[in-house]
């Protein structure tokens, strides 16, 4: 039985009593469940999912496909429900949208791509809870540029998966160095106790808490706000980091800033056991150098 994981996941049974009723409401035509991202701050022992209610009684008339594309407008955007705020990356387009036997099929556009980790998930669950509202949709089937994302193990989605997990699905917590800027522009670690759930692995887990920035006020984070992770994997003790060639754009101009803010991606990664190198790819290749960083071979921690 394929369960995906959802971050807090004591709150389900409470979002089973609302999301069902709303969705239950959606398709006697009266309102859509719009699904996104609740704010962080009301995350930590609540759900992490809210909804916007959209009236949909004028939508009934339409044909499944249209009711679909109309309701994945909403979710890029569309919606106009205070507080909303959408799960897909700005600039991400709908390419297609069908329904055969059931089955939603929703093509995105390449920056849908740029998701990963627990915002991948969590925009892959919002498209699912908001179209399989909709009658005849039980399953949703996401693409990207017309292919399955090659870093996550399934594509295809069924509403009930999210109501399938519970904290069991916690497999342990695990410690890491995270390395942000000191004071003194030196990098300097911050010893962090992360949680890992099913589906999850540590690298990603490690990456995303870089991402979020540290926890310490006196440490600066070096990556930048948009800076984008396509996947991780370990293999041999190598992890290959996946980015996108726009990232380079965003690297500081300073070639020792350059190498100051790789060093802090690949000895964060290699504080953990089995990581002892960083193979950066640039969408999905081996490169000769990542801005004036040389990424042709994996890269070692420095000392």
């Amino acid at each position: 039985m394929k369960r995906l994981m959802i971050t807090l996941l004591a709150a389900v049974m409470l979002w089973s009593v609302s999301g069902c009723a709303a969705a239950q409401k959606a398709q006697e035509g009266v309102t859509l469940a719009v699904y996104y991202a609740a704010e962080p701050e009301s995350v930590r022992g609540g759900d992490i999912l809210a909804t916007a209610s959209v009236d949909w009684t004028g939508q009934t008339d339409l044909s499944v496909e249209e009711q679909a594309r109309a309701a994945l407008e909403l979710l890029l955007g569309g919606c106009e429900e205070p507080n909303f705020v959408s799960p897909i990356p700005k600039g991400t387009q709908l390419l297609s949208c069908t329904v055969d036997g059931g089955r939603a099929t929703v093509d995105f556009s390449a920056a849908y791509g740029q998701l990963s980790g627990m915002d991948l998930t969590v925009a892959d669950y919002c498209v699912t809870l908001t179209l399989t509202q909709i009658r005849q949709i039980y399953t949703v089937h996401i693409l990207v540029n017309g292919r399955e994302l090659a870093y996550r193990s399934d594509s295809t989605f069924l509403a009930s998966d999210v109501l399938m997990s519970s904290m069991d699905d916690v497999v342990r917590s695990f410690t890491a160095w995270l390395y942000f800027a000191g004071a003194d522009g030196q990098l300097t670690g911050e010893d962090r106790l992360l949680t890992l759930y099913e589906g999850q692995s540590r690298v990603a887990v490690v990456m995303d808490a870089l991402l979020s920035g540290p926890e310490n006020a006196d440490l600066q984070p070096l990556l930048p706000a948009d800076f984008a992770v396509l996947g991780l994997r370990t293999e041999n003790n190598v992890c290959y980091l996946n980015l996108p060639g726009a990232d380079e754009a965003l690297l500081p101009a300073d070639a020792a800033a350059q190498g100051a803010l790789i060093q802090s991606i690949v000895r964060s990664l290699c504080s953990i056991n089995g990581v002892s190198r960083v193979q950066i790819l640039l969408d999905g290749e081996i490169r000769g150098t990542f801005g004036t960083v040389d990424v042709s071979q994996p890269i070692t921690p420095s000392k």
